[in-house]
């Protein structure tokens, strides 16, 4: 029996070998696997993660993965009046052009010297990019992000990536950028949407209202994100109801934006949070379009 034991014990660390040796032959990953490579500075790093396998839309997927050491912020798309977006220049890429960078939920940071919106932990900024050549092609983006611990620093980054000109597709850096897409807010629905928008004759107030799922967990306060186009910043907005599944909000919108009044349709992307759940919309609204 004992020497039946040692024998199965003796192939299986046999099989183990060979399966390792195996292993071992197939050789590192390829340079250009996705992955420009860490930056790093003071607080952080981030690089860029390619899946350069093509969907169903013929887009290519990637993101911009930041990693933050404990105790340190970066911010969301809009900041508020102070404080500094993330920005990605592509426009050094050879046979790929860049379409959009989408935003996780953020949260509210309040840092005792200003209150704005963005995230306490690591977080990846979902990309898109199309093909323009056939066969190789290259990634360069200029990264620029600001992190923040008791004060907040600009961080610059090149980041490259070589991509091939067909890729296998289940590559596990292919995950990463998986994950972070199946991370973003959810679509409008019918349980969770904004009921109403509208923006005063002086474009210096926007009030909102959202239908706000039926189970929410106890204590847990909806939270709102508002992002507009160029020359609006937005304060952070007041709750001045939560009701009945509906809470409202009163947004100020910041004079230093150097936007005095408005007069044309504004398009805007709002989030809303209540706990785990995250919903996105886009809205286009009118100042004339009183409450």
């Amino acid at each position: 029996m004992f020497k039946h034991h040692l024998k199965h014990v003796s192939r299986l660390l046999a099989l183990g070998l060979l399966a390792q040796v195996a292993a071992l032959s197939l050789g590192p990953v390829p340079a250009w696997s996705l992955d420009s490579g860490w930056a790093e500075t003071e607080g952080g790093r981030m690089r860029l993660v390619v899946d350069p396998v093509p969907h169903d839309d013929g887009t290519i997927r990637g993101v911009l993965d930041v990693a933050l050491d404990p105790g340190w912020k970066t911010y969301w798309r809009d900041p508020g009046s102070a404080g500094i977006p993330p920005t990605l220049d592509f426009s050094q890429s050879q046979g790929i052009s860049f379409e959009t960078m989408k935003y996780p939920a953020p949260v509210r940071v309040d840092d005792g010297y200003a209150i704005w919106a963005g995230y306490t932990a690591p977080v990846q900024f979902p990309l898109t990019f199309r093909r323009t050549l056939s066969g190789e092609a290259h990634i360069r983006a200029q990264a620029f992000i600001g992190i923040c611990e008791k004060i907040c620093v600009p961080f610059q980054a090149e980041l490259t990536i070589e991509l091939p000109q067909t890729q296998a597709a289940g590559d596990p850096d292919g995950q990463v950028v998986d994950d972070a897409f199946a991370r973003l807010p959810e679509t409008a629905g019918a349980d969770f949407s904004i009921e109403k928008a509208s923006l005063d004759p002086a474009g210096k107030r926007l009030e909102l209202a959202a239908k706000l799922p039926a189970f929410r967990p106890s204590g847990v306060a909806a939270e709102l994100f508002v992002a507009g186009p160029e020359g609006f910043a937005f304060g952070p907005p007041k709750l001045i109801s939560d009701m009945d599944g509906v809470a409202e909000w009163t947004v100020r919108v910041d004079p230093s934006s150097g936007h005095e009044a408005a007069s044309e349709t504004v398009a805007l992307d709002v989030v809303v949070t209540l706990g785990q759940r995250a919903m996105e919309q886009s809205l286009q609204i009118s100042p004339v379009d009183d409450p």
